[in-house]
């Protein structure tokens, strides 16, 4: 920008040359003082702008002029040529729970799975009854497991279970985005897991073995093989190979195969026969568990092998593999030196 005195037709002017969106202008002027006035008005027009944007709308404008300027296009050219977002379709929560439950009728799910996840939208379509998917946000959420008070393992699992509605609602276009992708989870739960100790472990089954020898089996792969209650009972007689235990994929809780290696105390156990999906399994369970002075907790034979396990073989990876799981993370959050490894030699001999 620059103002230059200059004649035009005779008379003596002021020329104010400037550039305006990359391209040259000139006005003419009578005197100084109207040109300079005239371009302070529009230095004004442009660092006011400026001046007035939020330091992060200055670095949109940035970058949306590199990007353009990468596309060989001014920004405007750039904004035009951009597609249109797709329209949101609002929809109740109590709908789309509904739809999406009819969905996963359809579905080729586990019973136990299918139930898990249908008990879990519908306890948060009673939760927010008015609410549209696009309005529950993650606060939403976070008060909720609040509310019920839920410890971190508990919260994981129903995550796991709604997050993929919300996932579909987003396909459907009823919200933006998956709330359950910005929850912020409390810390893990401080308690170890509880387990049998070896002593434990050995009253159980020899107590089973008197009073009912059908629930040996049962107990001895989910004890000293660590596989999952379910998939126990999902086993047959021909899935016990001479070397290890065939979890297939339409047995596995992960619905992937793997292999599980059968020890030389549970080849002892399995020898004297029993059932892997014993009839009446609680009720006989607690008979057993009442005559050895003993109490349960979920999970607590699982929980057991990959104590012992760890701690007899010193290989994450391995008892990992073992029990199916994707990686060593949870094996060093809850079972690193859980047991000793004397503890753990005790446990690897009970016949």
């Amino acid at each position: 920008m620059r103002i230059s005195k200059t004649t035009n037709h005779g008379n003596t002017r002021w020329r104010v040359t400037l550039s305006i969106q990359g391209k040259r202008k000139q006005r003419f002027f009578t005197s100084r003082d109207e040109a300079r006035a005239w371009l302070n008005s529009i230095e004004a027009d442009h660092t006011g702008f400026w001046n007035d944007r939020s330091d992060q709308e200055r670095q949109d404008l940035i970058n949306a002029f590199k990007l353009a300027s990468n596309r060989g296009q001014s920004v405007y050219q750039s904004i035009l040529s951009a597609p249109p977002s797709p329209k949101h379709k609002p929809l109740l929560l109590a709908e789309a729970v509904d739809i999406y439950i009819k969905l996963l009728n359809r579905r080729s799910l586990r019973p136990t799975s299918l139930k898990q996840t249908v008990m879990c939208l519908l306890q948060l379509k009673s939760t927010y009854p008015g609410k549209s998917c696009h309005e529950l946000s993650s606060q939403d959420l976070e008060c909720w497991f609040y509310d019920r008070k839920w410890k971190r393992s508990t919260i994981d699992g129903v995550i796991a279970k709604v997050s993929p509605f919300f996932s579909w609602c987003v396909r459907e276009r009823h919200c933006k985005t998956n709330p359950c992708r910005a929850v912020k989870r409390p810390q893990s739960d401080d308690n170890a897991p509880t387990i049998f100790t070896p002593s434990q472990t050995e009253k159980l089954l020899k107590m089973a073995y008197h009073l009912d020898t059908g629930m040996v089996a049962y107990l001895a792969v989910g004890l000293f093989a660590g596989v999952r209650p379910m998939e126990i009972e999902r086993l047959h007689s021909s899935d016990i190979k001479p070397a290890h235990i065939e979890i297939k994929a339409n047995k596995a809780k992960t619905r992937r195969r793997r292999l599980v290696t059968i020890s030389d105390n549970l080849q002892e156990w399995l020898s004297l026969g029993g059932e892997f999906a014993p009839k009446n399994k609680r009720k006989r369970l607690s008979r057993i568990l009442e005559a050895a002075g003993l109490s349960w907790s979920p999970d607590i034979m699982r929980h057991s092998f990959a104590s012992y396990h760890l701690a007899e073989h010193q290989s994450a990876e391995k008892t990992a593999l073992e029990m199916g799981h994707r990686d060593t993370k949870m094996l060093f959050e809850h079972y690193r030196e859980l047991v000793t490894k004397e503890a753990a030699k005790r446990y690897w001999k009970i016949r």
